[in-house]
């Protein structure tokens, strides 16, 4: 579902997931999906029998299908991995998308990584009173303002990627978004070299001191915390850093999804140079066209 859709209308800029979620439910009761949904079914194969009509997981009480869409997204199951010594923490560990019904009042956080599930876990634990909040990233990735102004400013590079203007917005970005924090911002990678982080309330955390942003590697768990190398602006993951002990009762692993499989679809799907991320790009595989 698009914003563009006729029917949807958000009410800020930035709709929240209650938002989204009305829209999505309104649009799949308006054409009457409910009883076109098949929940809880995993799709194992697709294939086209001889009048090329698509049928699913080889079973035609399904139905018989014109096309298939490939709508499965780039998040598949939870990555949770585990490490050294975890056993020997008296807290709890879950991952960022186990946070429902969940409370980190009073309580003593660590949120590992540093990408958009860490900052979401960050609004999620700091909303929540938490005591104090440390998240722990290996690298440091650029964040920008939901702002009006910004958008027009990363708008105005058509080609979508770094030039040799892209310092332009960054330094911008650097001298007013970023100002005493600038430490935190990016050295190496440019703001057109993978997609940013949209957040507006991330700083003012760090500046609250409801929140700490620590960049270095983990080394594993203690009993009342974490074990972990911090290190410089500039120092490469890996490196040399000093080594300290965060404390916490509560871990909350922000490491991302494992990757979703198109294995169902047949190989001809799958053709030289039309695998993924590519895959993503275009509509229709060349043998589908």
């Amino acid at each position: 579902m698009y914003r563009f859709h006729p029917s949807v209308k958000w009410t800020a800029g930035y709709p929240d997931r209650q938002q989204i979620v009305s829209q999505i439910t309104q649009l799949w009761k308006r054409y009457g999906l409910q009883e076109r949904t098949k929940f809880n079914t995993r799709v194992h194969s697709a294939r086209q029998d001889s009048y090329g009509r698509w049928i699913i997981n080889n079973d035609t009480s399904f139905g018989h299908f014109d096309g298939v869409l490939a709508a499965v997204g780039t998040c598949g199951d939870p990555k949770m991995p585990h490490m050294p010594n975890q056993e020997a923490f008296k807290g709890e560990v879950l991952h960022s998308s186990k946070l429902d019904g969940k409370t980190a009042a009073g309580k003593k956080v660590i949120i590992v990584g540093g990408g958009a599930s860490a900052v979401e876990a960050l609004e999620f634990v700091v909303h929540t009173d938490a005591a104090s909040t440390s998240v722990l990233a290996r690298s440091d990735k650029w964040i920008i303002p939901r702002n009006v102004f910004v958008d027009i400013l990363l708008a105005l590079n058509i080609f979508g990627r770094e030039t040799i203007f892209s310092w332009i917005p960054e330094t911008l970005l650097k001298k007013l978004f970023y100002r005493d924090l600038e430490d935190l911002a990016p050295t190496s990678d440019g703001l057109f070299t993978e997609t940013p982080m949209v957040n507006s309330d991330i700083f003012h955390q760090i500046r609250e001191h409801k929140a700490k942003w620590l960049r270095g590697d983990i080394i594993g768990f203690t009993k009342n915390g974490m074990r972990f190398r911090q290190r410089a602006k500039g120092v490469p993951k890996g490196g040399p850093g000093r080594e300290i002990e965060v404390k916490a009762d509560m871990v909350i692993m922000a490491t991302g999804y494992e990757r979703p499989s198109l294995s169902f679809l047949p190989d001809e799907c799958f053709q030289e140079n039309y695998q993924p991320p590519k895959w993503y790009l275009q509509v229709f595989p060349p043998e589908h066209i």
